[in-house]
């Protein structure tokens, strides 16, 4: 089995898990789940899935999964939280592979060091902006980092410019590439949604504006005013860096992105009809 199908089955396990102790009213149990998927998603979003299978392939099998030094050092964590449960699980549940799986992604978060970047992911991503691994000026600069590493983080956003793009790697067939991710633009719309706040700071260039962000960091979000257009201010702290995304255009693209969505779907659905009529 492929480690994105491991990794899938392993979510469900856990998605099913969450589900039933929201049921029973377990609440504190309920929101340990919802923690052990925020530590897939930390691994899914900085691109280490493939290092996740390393890891897997050279653990050494043990009738019941071991507790990484590094989380044992922190006592009353929330890893060391979550491990309880998940070893709790392991001794309790028929399906053992599903819950070691997640034992072992835990560990791998320890064993390299990440435990206080995961745990602030953890608590912290819904203030953070969409996590992006890396930032490069030019598309050219963007493909040659891409083409240049033997394995890139896959999947993981990175910022082009002031653009998200979703850099993608296939160990498998060793194919790999990118393409523009709208990550952003539903926060652009949620800020417009709720008005512009007539107090935006108000800036005659871009460098102005960046100039500014410098000392002023938003937090992560911000609206301000370039040259009369309304931009979404965004830090990005993993990276110490801020994008800068022109309201109207931005909301333009999403309301195209979402058509062209939904015609889709309509093909699909239409193509599906008929192929049920013949």
């Amino acid at each position: 089995m492929r480690i994105h199908e491991i990794l899938t089955c392993a979510s469900r396990f856990a998605a099913s898990r969450r589900q039933a102790a929201e049921l029973a009213g377990r609440k504190e149990e309920q929101r340990r789940w919802i923690q052990v998927k925020a530590y897939r998603d930390f691994l899914a979003s900085t691109g280490q899935v493939y290092l996740f299978e390393d890891y897997l392939t050279g653990s050494v099998p043990t009738p019941r999964p071991q507790v990484s030094t590094a989380i044992q050092a922190r006592p009353e964590s929330t890893s060391q939280r979550v491990m309880t449960l998940l070893l709790q699980t392991f001794d309790e549940t028929p399906e053992e592979q599903s819950a070691s799986v997640l034992i072992h992604l835990v560990n791998f978060i320890a064993d390299t060091g990440q435990l206080e970047a995961c745990e602030d992911y953890i608590h912290n991503r819904l203030e953070y902006a969409p996590l992006a691994i890396a930032h490069f000026s030019t598309h050219a600069e963007a493909e040659a980092w891409l083409n240049g590493l033997a394995e890139p983080p896959s999947p993981a956003d990175i910022l082009i410019g002031d653009e998200y793009h979703l850099a993608w790697y296939s160990r498998e067939d060793n194919a790999r590439g990118m393409y523009r991710d709208y990550v952003i633009e539903p926060y652009i719309e949620e800020f417009v949604a709720k008005g512009i706040p007539p107090t935006s700071q108000s800036f005659e260039t871009c460098a102005e504006a960046e100039g500014w962000l410098k000392d002023h960091p938003a937090t992560p979000f911000d609206l301000v005013s370039i040259a009369g257009e309304h931009y979404l201010a965004v830090h990005h702290k993993r990276l110490k860096r801020h994008t800068l995304h022109p309201v109207a255009s931005a909301l333009a693209e999403w309301e195209e992105k979402k058509r062209a969505a939904r015609r889709e779907e309509a093909r699909d659905l239409a193509a599906e009809v008929e192929g049920e009529d013949e």
